[in-house]
Order: structure tokens, then C-alpha cells, then sequence
């Protein structure tokens, strides 16, 4: 019988050429990427800053490392004695991978290297850098681009985030009601605004929506009835001006917070696109960790049937609490997006689990989460290799056929994907 090793290496080159949706990006315009002067520092950007301060860096150094005006010798002083204190984690493995494809560098050992870097990633920062290692690398055709525009190359698919318009402030108010000329003196006048701005961005090619409500708050969004919500969204309009602030508490500003999430997802039920939440692990630092546990939001897919919910993150750590969702609700999904970069480790336990807990259409297998468009390359090649170990090893413990192992390697990136998120492709 062939042994892991051999089905491993199977499913591996089954995936070089095949091509793939990535689910979750937070890509810059490339006009924007070339215009700028990236230098080393780049390629231990966007999460591996999380690390960095974890391990001690200062706020200041972090701030100078990542400066456009720090010089390149000056950043290598601050990183070196941080660089071997992150190294092994999946952030900087993805930097490392996307290092060696593109600009032949597997590691960092000094300042002429992190200088020789440089000099690459300013040679290859021109116009076409996107489609270089989108499609020509990674073999991606489609990318769910998450809260920067709708607007863009028709590869790039929109996924605009909506978390600002439920944790309301004046300001917010303000910039929806110039945005589209309209008046929002009251609750209804608000509600009336939101479905008007996601009808324009649906007409655009928005693909869904995406609340990130984890980094304020917990993830039960309880029914409330107009009245209480109109209370607080009426407090904002008569208490908030100049320069003063409603100062609602966390408490005061929930009924509001919980109404409005629920006419988001009447919205995306009547439009057909999924509600994407942050769950599990936060990015940065200092959060609290026990806001973006996914078990509460049973609640939103419970009463909203009509609406698919993509766990993003699939909870991890906690992925045997998504998979509990998945498994009991048609309308909840578990995106491996920033997973496979958080921890390889839980990745492929969890895949092994979910193999066993949840139908072959649950799974949404890889999103890079970068605004860094080389460290997709890394993040993919990390995925991969998890998917590949976790369906080898269900071939050889549970004695899963190659075809099946190969079928949910199309489900996981490809035909699951597209169908929850309605692309047409």
C-alpha cells in the first residue's frame, strides 16, 4: 500500500496546477503598492508585527521599523534581536516561503542580506506584480478582496466590511448621509440609508459583507425591539456634537448594536450574499479574546435560515466550537482563511475533524488575509501542505480513497468558494 509520504506527495502535485478562489484578502490597489519604496520590512509585515510586539519590541521600535523614511541599516538594528524570537512561527514562515519563490532569500542571517532584499523587492514593485504572483504563481482566478472597494479588476471580487455602520457614532451618521444625500434624523431614516448603500455596492459586484464586531464586543446579537434601539440611536443625534461624545457605555450601546446586525442580515438574506464574522483568534495585540468565541452567533443562524454565515478564521482555536455550528445549521460555513498562518498545527487537526463532523460543502480552505500580495504565495503553500497532510492521513488511518481525499481538495478551494459566494466562474 503506499505509504504517507507517497499520498501526501499525491495530493500535493494534485494541487500545483489547479486552480483556486482565495477567500480572503485585504489587497491595496497595485497602483498604490508600486507607487510606494517597500524595503525587507515588507515581507515581516501586516501579522507578523503581532509578534513582534509580543516578544517585547517596543511601540516605538515597531513604529520605526515599519516607517517608509526608516533606512534600511536602522531597521535591521531594531528586527535582528526579535527576528530569532519569531522565526518558527507561521507568520514568518509565510514570509520565508515567499521570500525564496520570488527574490531567493529562505532566511535573513544579515544587514547585506536584508539589503540585497531590498534591492529585489524595489526591482519587482512595477506594474503587473499582482497578476505575477496572483495568478501566474498561486494559479488564484478569484480573489474576495474584504473592505477596500468595489471598484477594481473583475478578478478581484468585493467583501465590504459593515461593522462601522452597526457601532454607530455621529460621525458615521454624517459621512452615510453625504455619501448619499440623504437625511438620517432617525432610526428608520438610518435603516432606510444602509439598504440604499449595500443595494449600490451589490450593483457594483459586491460579493458579501463582513463584520469584525469580535474586536469590540461578544458575538450574541440578541433580538431588540425599535423602541430600545431608538432610544440609544436618537441619544447619539441629541447628546453627540462639536466635540462632544454621547459617551454611551459598552452596555447602553448594545440594544442598538444588535438591532441594526439583524436588519444586516434581512439585508443580506434579501440580496443573497453571506454575512462574513471575524471569529477566534484577533489580530494585533492586548485583545480580549473571549469576545470572538463562535458559539453565540447560533443565534443569528438560527433565526436568519436564509442567510449563509461564514465563520472566518473558523474560530480557531476554537475550531471544534465552529464545526459544532457548522454541523447543526445548513447555513453556517468554516473559512480556513488566516488559519493555516495562525497555527499549521491546529490547521490539520482541525481539517481531520471537520472530515469527520461536517458534509464536504462546509469547508471554505484557504484565504491568505494579507495586504502583502507576495506573502499570499507563502500562506497558500502553508495551506496546501496542511491540506495535504490532513487528507494523507486520512487515507492512511482511516482508509479515505485517494478520489475522495481529491474531491474535497476541489470542495475546499475551489467549488465551495463559488458556490457561497455566488461567483460566477
Amino acid at each position: 500500500m503506499p505509504s504517507f509520504r507517497n499520498n501526501y506527495d499525491r495530493l500535493l502535485d494534485h494541487m500545483a496546477d489547479m486552480d483556486i478562489v482565495d477567500t480572503h484578502e485585504h489587497l491595496i490597489p497595485e497602483e498604490e503598492r508600486v507607487a510606494g519604496s517597500p524595503d525587507f520590512s515588507t515581507m515581516f509585515g501586516h501579522y507578523c508585527v503581532g509578534d513582534l510586539k509580543s516578544a517585547g519590541m517596543s511601540n516605538k521600535d515597531v513604529d520605526a521599523f515599519y516607517g517608509p523614511n526608516t533606512p534600511v541599516d536602522e531597521k535591521w538594528r531594531i528586527f535582528e534581536p526579535y527576528y530569532h524570537l519569531i522565526r518558527d512561527g507561521g507568520f514568518v514562515r509565510a514570509a520565508h516561503i515567499a521570500m525564496e519563490k520570488f527574490y531567493g532569500f529562505s532566511r535573513l542571517d544579515s544587514l547585506a542580506d536584508a539589503e540585497a532584499l531590498t534591492a529585489k523587492i524595489r526591482k519587482a514593485n512595477k506594474p503587473g506584480l499582482y497578476e505575477k504572483v496572483l495568478k501566474d504563481a498561486c494559479g488564484i482566478r478569484v480573489v474576495l478582496n474584504y473592505g477596500i472597494s468595489t471598484h477594481g479588476p473583475e478578478w478581484l471580487a468585493p467583501v465590504m466590511f459593515a461593522t462601522d455602520y452597526t457601532h454607530v457614532n455621529k460621525a458615521e451618521i454624517r459621512r452615510l448621509e453625504e455619501s448619499l444625500g440623504v437625511t438620517c434624523a432617525n432610526l428608520d431614516g438610518y435603516v432606510s440609508a444602509l439598504w440604499e448603500q449595500f443595494r449600490q455596492w451589490k450593483e457594483q459586484g459586491m460579493k458579501g459583507i463582513k463584520l469584525h464586531s469580535a474586536y469590540m464586543r461578544d458575538l450574541h446579537f440578541v433580538p431588540r425591539t425599535h423602541a430600545e434601539a431608538q432610544a440609544v440611536f436618537l441619544r447619539i443625534m441629541e447628546e453627540e456634537y462639536g466635540a462632544r461624545n454621547a459617551g454611551l457605555g459598552y452596555e447602553e450601546s448594545r440594544p442598538l448594536q444588535d438591532y441594526l446586525v439583524c436588519r444586516l442580515a434581512e439585508m443580506a438574506g434579501e440580496m443573497d450574499v453571506p454575512m462574513s464574522f471575524h471569529t477566534g483568534l484577533q489580530g494585533g495585540n492586548e485583545q480580549r479574546v473571549d469576545d470572538s468565541l463562535p458559539l453565540p452567533l447560533w443565534n443569528l443562524a438560527h433565526r436568519y435560515r436564509r442567510v449563509r454565515f461564514v465563520l472566518l478564521h473558523a474560530g480557531l482555536p476554537w475550531v471544534e466550537d465552529a464545526a459544532m455550528l457548522a454541523k447543526q445549521y445548513p447555513n453556517v460555513y468554516l473559512d480556513m482563511a488566516w488559519t493555516h498562518l495562525m497555527s499549521p498545527e491546529i490547521s490539520r487537526r482541525a481539517l481531520r475533524t471537520w472530515i469527520d463532523m461536517v458534509p464536504i460543502n462546509k469547508v471554505l480552505g484557504f484565504g491568505g488575509d494579507y495586504s502583502v500580495v507576495e506573502k499570499i504565495y507563502g500562506h497558500l503553500e502553508l495551506a496546501k501542505q496542511n491540506i495535504a497532510r490532513a487528507l494523507a492521513a486520512k487515507i492512511d488511518g482511516d482508509g479515505m480513497p485517494l478520489e475522495r481525499a481529491r474531491a474535497w481538495i476541489q470542495a475546499l478551494l475551489w467549488d465551495n468558494p463559488k458556490e457561497v459566494f455566488r461567483l460566477e466562474i
